[in-house]
Formats: structure tokens, C-alpha cells, sequence
């Protein structure tokens, strides 16, 4: 069972995943949550994935999807801290060429800095 807490800072969200997301309620939960977020005002968010224990490939599908939500609505979407386990899924998929991962918090706050900074947000 998956379970999702949201930080609502100032500049932008951060997205707790802890557990497993396998079930389709799981998949489910992930998805609105995300697409909430992207419809927002405050739509610059972090996934952190450090008390991820395994995604499903329909989870891995949902951020995917969920990325480009965020693109058409002017936001961005990385990803952050995912266990080796879950690293390998997204570099065997090739999803980590298309998602922005990094293995710290800190990291993936200075990519959405950047990205603030280019478009001017």
C-alpha cells in the first residue's frame, strides 16, 4: 500500500511517496494527486521517492504521463532520491532519459530553480 504526503512550500511542492505503489487505488491516488498539482498555480514539484519500496510499471506509466501534464500547464516534474531497485526500473525502461531523477533533494531543488529562473516564474 502506497501512501502520499504533500509539502506545499513557497516555490514549490514536494511529493512524499512512502511504500508500494502496485494497486490500482495506489495508481489511482497518484495520478489525481499529480494532476491536481499540475493544475495549480504552484505547479514546480518534487517526487521524492525515498520511502518508495517498489513502483509498478502502471506507476512508472503515471509519472511519465504525469511529466507531461505538468509540460502543457507550464510546470515541471523530477524526480528525487529513488532507491537502487527503482533507479535500474527507470534505466532499463530508459524513463530516466525522459525524467529528470536525481539522487538528492537538493539536486532536484536547484533543477526547479533553474527551470523558475528560465521561464521567468
Amino acid at each position: 500500500m502506497g501512501l502520499i504526503k504533500i509539502d506545499e512550500l513557497e516555490k514549490y511542492v514536494v511529493v512524499h511517496l512512502e511504500g508500494d505503489f502496485v494497486s490500482n487505488d495506489d495508481i489511482n491516488l497518484l495520478r489525481s494527486t499529480l494532476k491536481s498539482i499540475a493544475e495549480k498555480e504552484n505547479n514546480l514539484t518534487i517526487v521524492n521517492l525515498e520511502k518508495t519500496n517498489f513502483l509498478s510499471s502502471a506507476s512508472m506509466g503515471v509519472l511519465l504521463s504525469s511529466n507531461a501534464v505538468f509540460e502543457r500547464n507550464n510546470g515541471k516534474l523530477v524526480l528525487c532520491k529513488p532507491n537502487d531497485y527503482i533507479r535500474n526500473l527507470f534505466k532499463i525502461t530508459k524513463l530516466d532519459l525522459i525524467l529528470d531523477i536525481f539522487p538528492t533533494q537538493k539536486e532536484a531543488e536547484q533543477k526547479l530553480e533553474e527551470f523558475r529562473k528560465k521561464e521567468k516564474l
